[in-house]
């Protein structure tokens, strides 16, 4: 393994759009330590992957979203097989970065790299910590949902406004609520069931329709909302949530999940698992994975994948006004 650092930076994220600049940015502060990478489709992805796996580099760092990292680490995936894929860096930039911040890393992503890049040069080793991702069929990431996830996301990135963000987020949970109370078409389409056949670690679930069915290595979906709340309960299972109750009475859970305890049992059923198995009984089924919506008419099954070695921000890592800085103290 090299002690160079490669960068994949998505150029359609949301940092990106606003921003064309990073990637040379991004070039700029790694010099001779490696080279960025600015895939234009899947098919190019998978190229890079190819080569990424031959030249080994020691860190591979990922500027997007929750989305980016999945289709990276699926791409890593496909080529280092059983191989440990390098130590990732997530450089956030998406519009949903609820990897990182289950994870707790929040720093600018230049403040990020320039910490690697000078710790690959000085020969200081880089602190990470692992975490499984898991594997829908061919595909890895760290959150799957369907029904109530996907509905809401169909829903997020709907207006194609190109508005999103937490505070598109907080307005279609607030208009969810009222329209909840008054039984309106916004809550019917947003709580609809999914209908289908549940088998978790072989044992099929009671219900066959839920308001929600999650599975994730990682606890958050977002604005503080701890969802998959025993993800971190076994680092070699990943925790599943399977919502029944009625929309209203999901208001009951609201605080409890923002704290990480989970919604009630009598609401829910919530465990850890090594499978689960999904099949839709209506024909198709929408699902997401880190945020990205997908469509199958297949059963899917959810595994556990690979564990991932995540970069953690060097402690020497300050940031001063309005600018990125970085000190090291190491």
């Amino acid at each position: 393994m090299s002690d160079t650092v490669a960068v994949i930076v998505n150029p359609r994220s949301r940092a990106n759009r606003r921003d064309p600049r990073i990637a040379a940015e991004f070039q700029a502060l790694i010099g001779d330590r490696g080279r960025v990478l600015a895939p234009k489709s899947l098919a190019e992805l998978d190229t890079m992957a190819a080569d990424l796996h031959r030249a080994q580099p020691a860190v591979i760092g990922v500027h997007g979203g929750d989305g980016t990292l999945h289709k990276t680490v699926t791409a890593l995936g496909k080529v280092f097989g059983a191989e440990p894929l390098p130590p990732i860096a997530i450089l956030c930039g998406g519009t949903m970065n609820v990897v990182a911040t289950s994870l707790h890393i929040r720093e600018r992503p230049r403040t990020f790299l320039a910490a690697i890049t000078e710790g690959l040069r000085s020969g200081r080793p880089l602190d990470t910590l692992r975490r499984r991702c898991l594997r829908i069929d061919d595909t890895l990431g760290f959150l799957f949902g369907n029904g109530l996830p996907a509905n809401f996301l169909g829903e997020y990135y709907g207006d194609h406004s190109g508005a999103y963000g937490p505070g598109r987020a907080a307005w279609l949970l607030t208009r969810a609520f009222f329209s909840a109370l008054w039984r309106g078409p916004f809550a019917r389409r947003l709580f609809r069931r999914f209908k289908g056949s549940v088998h978790v670690d072989g044992q099929a679930l009671e219900q066959g329709a839920f308001v929600g069915l999650m599975a994730g290595t990682v606890r958050e979906v977002g604005m503080g909302f701890k969802l998959v709340h025993r993800a971190d309960d076994d680092p070699e299972r990943f925790g599943v949530l399977a919502i029944h109750a009625p929309p209203l009475a999901l208001a009951l859970d609201l605080w409890a999940v923002h704290r990480g305890r989970g919604i009630a049992a009598q609401r829910a059923f919530s465990a850890v698992a090594s499978r689960m198995d999904v099949r839709p009984t209506d024909g198709s089924m929408s699902y997401t994975i880190d945020g990205d919506l997908y469509r199958t008419q297949a059963p899917l099954s959810i595994s556990l994948g690979p564990q991932i070695a995540f970069v953690k921000p060097p402690s020497a890592l300050i940031v001063r006004g309005g600018g990125d800085t970085m000190v090291a103290t190491r």
